[in-house]
């Protein structure tokens, strides 16, 4: 809950009745944490969207059978920004891999250590997570499949938008294995999507409050399953 007055409670009430109504029998709940920014009011208030209503990767069998992978939109290199950091204060990497070479290395883009308050969130200027010097926001992974993933120096693991992935690779979240929430981007003035560009709401934990890390993702299609 933000430490300034966001989450009214006539806000609270509104924004989750909304928000439940799409959710899937089998979707994850999403859990705030205790005294930091909920997920359904950063998404609300931030950019104008539901958390259910209109999330593309919903779990609807299981986490496993969810969509988790890209494909290049068009000509150009794809871009992965950072621009909340809400979970721990150490080093966290962010990355991508193509789907088709599982087990080689994965290519790290950028890494940070910071984190971003409720108080910039409610007055709206927060700053885009500081990058390492050696970072990039910008790769071509070419004609073919990719993912991508974020990983931090506390677990010394990854999180990957393919829930697959995550419960063949990462044995500390095998059993819990959905950590990435996929969104559009919309046009806060139109309420229009923004063509190829999507927000990923990152969770590498296990309480599921789906803000550790939020990013937006451009020149990509989600590929559905």
């Amino acid at each position: 809950m933000f430490a300034h007055g966001l989450l009214r409670p006539v806000l609270v009430v509104l924004i989750a009745a909304s928000a439940v109504s799409g959710q899937t029998a089998k979707q994850p709940k999403v859990q705030p944490g205790p005294s930091e920014p909920d997920l359904l009011v950063i998404l609300d208030r931030l950019y104008g969207l539901r958390m259910f209503d209109d999330l593309l990767n919903p779990v609807t069998t299981t986490p496993e059978a969810t969509a988790g992978l890209f494909h290049k939109a068009g000509p150009g290199q794809v871009t992965l920004t950072p621009i909340l950091a809400l979970g721990l204060v150490v080093p966290i990497h962010g990355g991508y891999y193509l789907a088709a070479e599982e087990g080689r290395a994965d290519k790290e883009l950028w890494s940070y250590a910071y984190k971003t308050t409720g108080r910039e969130i409610e007055e709206g200027k927060h700053s885009l997570p500081p990058l390492r010097q050696d970072s990039t926001t910008r790769f071509d992974p070419g004609e073919v499949a990719f993912g991508l993933w974020i990983g931090n120096d506390q677990f010394h693991d990854r999180v990957f938008t393919e829930p697959a992935r995550v419960a063949r690779s990462n044995p500390r979240l095998a059993k819990q294995p959905y950590k990435a929430m996929v969104y559009p981007v919309r046009d806060t003035k139109t309420g229009k999507a923004i063509p190829n560009s999507y927000l990923i709401c990152w969770e590498y934990s296990t309480n599921d409050d789906f803000q550790d890390v939020v990013c937006r993702v451009e020149n990509v299609v989600l590929v559905k399953k």
